[in-house]
């Protein structure tokens, strides 16, 4: 199992560093790594050890000494500094290589990082050297963020960091031995060495600015297909979203269970209240994102369109923010970050990866669609299906309320054609009876005797004989019964009480239902869709809530 990890790490660090990712350090490997034959290996080899070591312990060790996220990076960025001021000034560099020299280690590594501090420079941009939140990446961060490390992560840990070190450093030998060839580079190294510090001073500004990740956001992740496959075989879950997450099919909706629960969360903002979209009845999108993911900032932008253009329409967004890096995990830097990119949604962060958790998430960015319902119908993972998202919204929207009025799609190429139809969610209690076939004076409060019924059509419900009908909920008395004619293959009935369902098919079977605890009994699962009108008889102990539909 480790080798076989530690392989999936390899691998996936290669790909990752092969992806625009590399762009913002590339320059900086090459600045730095001209000199000595051996300085490329020194400074890839501090850059393994140092995003090694950060990944694994590095928001450990921040949180223990109460340091703000942030601090990482600034640092890192801060040295990058001193050493593009160190090689416009030799004398400066010398006297910040010094420390490195006094600490005990053994003789052979103590020659080898005194090379012109090729091991020291590595350790500093692995402090902010940032790749894209691939999926074996995500698995590393999450464990290191939960304290969950064992020998396996960490054997992903540093076969990700070697991995994602075997191209820059490629390109920083190959840089080097073209300046070792060719003599101009040899007659005016002194020139080279200054020209590359302010090479490195000004792209460590432009790290703090975040400026590249503008270069990276207009690249496509080339890579991601090939990580993705990779990162399915480090978390494998079961249950119907690893089922909904496998058939990989963003075109329909599907019945992928319940959303699962948000917990864990802290600090909501763009919202007065949380957001629940178990209770808020309208169609919700729930978007894991990290603010310095490039991929999450190239697909919130399509996020974004989409709940300004349909907000208020019955579209909710949650975005939960999960941190790749123990700077993100600031409040400010989020808030600024989603200010910066033009969120205005809901936004919550799970620093603590509850939430995460209890979806089995593993991908920056990832999005589940749920209806009305608080159904799961869709889960993408990465960047994409924008406009495969948009047609099922607006499907979505449209069952909630079928005379809703849509505004024009904001994606190319969607569609409206509906998906498999079902019965919309129906509430038996007086104050959100919709679907009711008996006459307006049976959502009146108190006890109504309906007498025999009325047929209800395909989408209705019809009550018979006497019933107490309350706000949100309605209790049989003897005798009295329920037909709900229905089309889906999934019927689910919110119940409490005690007592038993007796339920009758159309075809004149029969099956009862032992009700002893207050929950959602399935009265109707089967693999195909269909039509069908059903009489129920509960007991008079019962008390009925609504009816969901899968």
């Amino acid at each position: 199992m480790i080798f076989s990890m530690i392989l999936i790490g390899l691998v996936g660090g290669v790909l990752t560093s092969l992806s625009p990712c590399i762009l913002p350090v590339l320059p900086l490997i090459l600045a730095v790594s001209s000199g000595d034959k051996r300085r490329p290996y020194l400074v890839v080899a501090g850059l393994v050890v140092s995003f090694a070591a950060l990944t694994l312990v590095g928001s450990l060790a921040l949180n223990a000494l109460g340091l703000p996220g942030s601090t990482v990076k600034w640092v890192g960025i801060g040295l990058l500094i001193a050493v593009g001021l160190g090689m416009l000034v030799p004398k400066l560099g010398e006297w910040l290589q010094a420390p490195f020299d006094k600490v005990p280690k053994p003789y052979f590594l103590q020659n080898k990082v005194r090379d012109r501090g090729g091991f020291a420079v590595g350790l500093v941009l692995g402090a902010v050297y940032v790749p894209c939140a691939g999926p074996v990446l995500a698995a590393i961060t999450v464990a290191a963020a939960t304290g969950e490390i064992d020998a396996r992560i960490f054997g992903l840990t540093l076969s990700f960091a070697v991995g994602a070190a075997l191209p820059l450093l490629a390109f920083a030998v190959g840089g080097n031995k073209v300046g070792q060839r060719v003599d101009w580079f040899q007659s005016n190294q002194g020139i080279i060495r200054r020209v590359s510090g302010v090479i490195v001073i000004l792209l460590a500004i432009a790290l703090a600015f975040d400026a590249p990740a503008a270069i990276q956001r207009s690249l496509p992740d080339w890579t991601s297909s090939a990580q993705r496959s990779l990162g399915d075989k480090v978390i494998i879950g079961d249950g119907d979203l690893e089922t909904c997450r496998r058939e990989e099919d963003a075109t329909k909706a599907n019945d992928c269970g319940k959303l699962p629960e948000l917990a864990g969360l802290e600090n909501w903002f763009n919202t007065d209240q949380p957001v629940d979209p178990l209770t808020s009845g309208n169609v919700t999108l729930v978007d894991f994102w990290a603010y310095a993911c490039i991929n999450c900032q190239r697909a919130n932008e399509h996020v974004t369109k989409l709940y300004d253009n349909y907000k208020d329409y019955g579209l909710d967004v949650i975005g939960i923010h999960a941190p790749e890096y123990s700077f993100e995990e600031d409040l400010a830097n989020v808030k600024k970050a989603a200010q910066d990119t033009g969120i205005n949604y809901p936004v919550v962060q799970d620093n603590n990866f509850v939430t995460w958790k209890n979806f089995n998430n593993r991908y920056w960015p990832a999005h589940y669609l749920t209806d009305h319902n608080g159904t799961v119908v869709q889960i993408h993972e990465g960047e994409g299906k924008y406009a495969e998202t948009e047609t099922l919204v607006r499907q979505l929207l449209k069952e909630r309320d079928p005379n809703v009025e849509l505004p024009a799609p904001v994606e190319k190429d969607v569609t409206d054609q509906p998906r498999e139809p079902r019965n919309p969610e129906t509430y038996l209690g007086a104050q959100r009876s919709r679907y009711q076939a008996n006459p307006v004076r049976g959502q009146s409060i108190g006890m109504v005797d309906y007498g025999p019924g009325t047929p209800p059509s395909l989408g209705q419900y019809s009550l018979a004989g006497k019933w107490d009908i309350g706000e949100m909920s309605i209790k049989p008395q003897p005798g009295a019964s329920l037909q709900l004619n229905y089309q889906a293959k999934w019927v689910q009935l919110v119940v409490s009480g005690k007592g038993t369902i007796k339920l009758t098919h159309e075809d004149g079977s029969v099956e009862t239902f032992d009700i002893t605890n207050p929950g959602s009994v399935d009265l109707i699962r089967v693999e195909n869709n269909h039509q069908e009108l059903i009489t129920i008889e509960p007991d008079a102990g019962l008390e009925l809530y609504s009816f969901t539909f899968g």
